[in-house]
């Protein structure tokens, strides 16, 4: 007897050669898709790295900004102390300059005609000759 069975041999064959190239073509059409869909991502993360390093420049010009912001803030506030400690020395300059020096300035003039400096009741009454006079 023969050892080799026809018919068990033939139920356990492999696929044909046109099945292989169908089976090849299939597998053509998936890795080409395959293909589009990773240069697509591959756009789409380029896209995403142009926006991510924009999006770094707007934060650090956004820090930037801030920071100016800061410093003319706090230079502000230190203007505005200043003026202040300047407004209190003032005030208080006024008030000891009105308590220990009167000045009866506006009533000496109230009640006449402006009279010549030398004929003042203020001014010295003794006139000394210049020596350059001539």
């Amino acid at each position: 007897m023969n050892p080799i069975r026809t018919r068990t041999r033939g139920r356990h064959r492999s696929a044909t050669p046109a099945e292989l190239r169908a089976a090849h073509a299939e597998d053509v059409r998936t890795i080409d898709a395959l293909r589009g869909t990773v240069t697509d991502l591959m756009t789409q993360l380029d896209q995403a790295g142009i926006d991510f390093s924009g999006a770094l420049e707007d934060l650090r010009v956004a820090r930037a900004e801030l920071a100016q912001a800061e410093r003319a803030v706090a230079d502000r506030d230190r203007r505005i102390a200043d003026l202040e400690h300047r407004i209190e020395v003032g005030v208080r300059a006024e008030h000891v300059i009105a308590d220990t020096q009167p000045c009866p300035v506006l009533d000496r003039f109230e009640h006449g005609d402006v009279v010549r400096l030398g004929a003042s009741p203020l001014a010295d009454t003794v006139e000394i000759p210049r020596p350059d006079a001539a």
